[in-house]
């Protein structure tokens, strides 16, 4: 179903979108087709080493040695390089490979340090020969640089066994849970942009990929996406409540308060997203639009748990704040009543 949909879509693609598609599609392991694209791109002229490259990657995982060789030849620059020293290290030819991705000298380091497998190539080639501590000092610093990347779930897995081999348990548990959590975070983005692909006119997916980046922190590639999303979509309540939490955590507060204002305007059942607008209109002593919002929070069942549950204190603050002293001590009884009750 995933290839059929794909490769209806070839020929309308634009050029200068190749590289990340066929990025996003070797992650998601949709290798054919990479190749059928390739196939019809590469008849037009000598294409972009990057495309040669990950080309390349994509016949050698569907075991077209030949091909992938006969493309790679083609070109010169890091990601070719990068594919080549690949193709050495799954026929543990070890030298080989390190010898394209380390520069010269101690401690080592990664000859293309702007790619994620610049770093973990060769980490793996050092760890399968034995050179564990050489390995770790290359995967800390992929990991730090590139801690979402597809691959950093193996990376953080070799880190696991370089602690357990200096015999640091601790630190190897750890590793490995950091390692269990990466997968499984990395499973569900994969899994949702496999759903973009299929589903392209759904808002979901993407909003379900958007989620997974605020997850981890990556606020600006959140907005981004959500951004493109919206576009298409500007009636997605929901979308553009989680705009809202990107932009806060950008401290873009009026931006913030804009896409909860419309998240609002949507659907008035968004109920986190009033909170939200409520805490910043707190902040800027816009006690009226405070109040406002708070009083109708106050009222839901939802409000008596986390977190609508400091609604009522919030809504104590805002009245006192104008001068209300008794709605303000209504508002901190009734809090402390659903407090004693649960």
């Amino acid at each position: 179903m995933k290839f059929a949909l794909i490769a209806a879509c070839l020929l309308t693609t634009q050029g200068g979108e190749e590289h990340a598609r066929w990025e996003e599609w070797i992650e998601l392991d949709l290798h054919r087709s990479v190749l059928t694209e390739a196939a019809i791109a590469f008849e037009k002229g000598v294409p972009n080493p990057r495309l040669l490259a990950l080309a390349a990657r994509a016949a050698v995982a569907s075991g077209e040695l030949e091909r992938a060789e006969r493309w790679l030849s083609a070109g010169e620059g890091p990601a070719i390089q990068i594919e080549r020293a690949r193709i050495h290290l799954a026929a543990d030819r070890i030298d080989e490979a390190l010898a394209l991705c380390l520069d010269p000298g101690e401690p080592p380091r990664a000859r293309y340090a702007e790619i994620a497998d610049g770093w973990i190539l060769p980490g793996r080639a050092l760890a399968r020969a034995g050179e564990l501590e050489r390995a770790r000092l290359l995967l800390e610093e992929m990991i730090k640089r590139f801690p979402h990347d597809d691959e950093a779930p193996a990376a953080l897995h070799l880190l696991a066994q370089t602690a357990m081999a200096r015999g640091d348990l601790q630190g190897a548990r750890s590793l490995r849970e950091r390692a269990q959590k990466s997968a499984r975070w990395r499973e569900l983005f994969d899994a949702r942009r496999s759903q973009v692909l299929e589903h392209p006119e759904d808002p979901l997916p993407r909003f379900g990929v958007a989620a997974l980046w605020l997850e981890v922190g990556e606020a600006e590639r959140a907005r981004h996406l959500l951004d493109e999303l919206l576009s298409t979509s500007p009636n997605f309540a929901k979308g553009h409540a989680l705009r809202g939490d990107a932009a806060r955590l950008l401290e873009d507060y009026d931006g913030c308060m804009t896409s909860w204002s419309k998240a609002l305007s949507l659907d008035a059942d968004l109920h986190a997203a009033r909170l939200n607008r409520a805490l910043i209109f707190v902040d800027r002593e816009r006690w009226k639009d405070a109040e406002a919002d708070l009083s109708i929070l106050v009222e839901l069942e939802v409000a008596r748990r986390a977190p609508l549950l400091r609604a009522h204190l919030l809504l104590a603050t805002t009245l006192e704040a104008q001068g209300d002293a008794e709605g303000a001590r209504i508002a901190r009884a009734r809090h402390a009543a659903i407090r004693g009750q649960d």
